[in-house]
């Protein structure tokens, strides 16, 4: 844990209950790093703090597998909260989410928590509590559904103030999407990249009103679409940009060809600056655009998995090490310099 923007960093313990299930050794490997037979490895943690006391520990850890049998392994949905800064947590009943990989997303805003999940039931459903106490509840929302086929469902919340935006589905599509209005409502609405293939895009938000998405002409097993950007071929990945709070999203210009890969991790500190990663043979490097996407630079080479803006100067990202642990990088100048972290 950091305080100060990184110049320093605690260590803070987690709890021993959650410590034993993430250790617990399944296949010969631990639980939270299961998965191996799964090329989109399910099994991960990740923590989400609304400001300095209340925070969320979530994710699946994997719990059982049967030997050489892909199908037979399940995985346990863990949800744990702190409310005095990480000095203890609780683990949070899921009476409503279901037990195997039911937590999609997680995040919150400075008063309101919120979680994507699969419920029991198998249907998509969004929950939400006060960031101070655990007092959870299901969200009225229309037209949250599951895939009827295709890869491992996904799903995303993003906020910028009083709005957000979320989107779920998989390979296949966006299954369902909603937009919080500012009188904290979750309304129907129609995701970036519908018109031009239904890819499953997660947009980024700079600005309650300015919102950029990634693109990919066509869907599954579908044609070019006739909304797409003049010029544009089946596969390519084209920059689209919302200055309406996601209203309506246009063409800004083409990111690449179908032969090139950009991947799902996006970010935008500043309406002009746009931070990606690109796929360079098998390596996800960090790229950015500082003038609205004209040009692109590679700001950091190596396999970016995560990355976030706490403010439009200062960002963080995880970098996958092939032979060691993953590193964390840093930058405070918008994203034209990154460096590692010493811990």
């Amino acid at each position: 844990m950091t305080t100060d923007a990184g110049g320093s960093w605690l260590v803070v313990p987690l709890p021993s209950a959650l410590l034993q299930l993430a250790d617990r050794k399944v296949d010969g490997i631990p639980a939270v790093m299961g998965g191996s037979l799964d090329d989109d490895n399910p099994a991960y943690l990740s923590v989400r703090f609304a400001n300095a006391r209340d925070g969320w520990i979530y994710g699946s850890l994997e719990t059982a597998s049967g030997p050489g049998d892909a199908g037979s392994v399940s995985f346990l949905t863990v949800i744990w909260t702190t409310h005095d800064g990480g000095l203890v947590w609780h683990s949070l009943s899921r009476s409503s989410m279901h037990d195997q990989d039911g937590v999609l997303d997680l995040e919150a805003t400075s008063n309101t928590v919120y979680a994507l999940a699969l419920s029991k039931s198998f249907r998509v459903a969004l929950e939400s509590s006060p960031v101070h106490r655990n007092q959870w509840r299901v969200v009225h929302t229309t037209g949250l559904g599951t895939p009827a086929g295709g890869g491992p469902l996904s799903g995303a919340i993003v906020f910028s103030g009083p709005r957000g935006w979320l989107v779920e589905g998989n390979d296949r599509g966006t299954s369902g999407s909603a937009r919080l209005t500012y009188k904290g409502i979750w309304v129907p609405w129609r995701p970036p990249c519908e018109s031009v293939g239904n890819s499953l895009a997660v947009p980024a938000a700079s600005t309650q009103d300015h919102l950029i998405a990634e693109c990919q002409m066509g869907g599954f097993a579908s044609p070019l679409s006739r909304a797409a950007p003049r010029g544009a071929k089946l596969g390519s990945t084209w920059l689209y940009v919302s200055n309406n709070s996601g209203r309506t999203f246009a063409p800004v210009r083409e990111l690449g060809p179908s032969s090139e890969y950009f991947g799902p991790t996006l970010a935008v500190p500043r309406p002009e600056t746009f931070v990606i990663t690109g796929r360079n043979v098998r390596r996800q490097d960090l790229l950015a655009s500082f003038d609205n996407g004209r040009e692109w630079n590679i700001v950091y080479i190596g396999n970016v998995m995560f990355m976030r803006f706490v403010s439009p100067n200062e960002g963080a990202a995880l970098v996958q090490s092939p032979n060691g642990p993953n590193q964390l990088i840093m930058t405070f100048d918008g994203g034209y310099d990154w460096l590692p972290v010493a811990f």
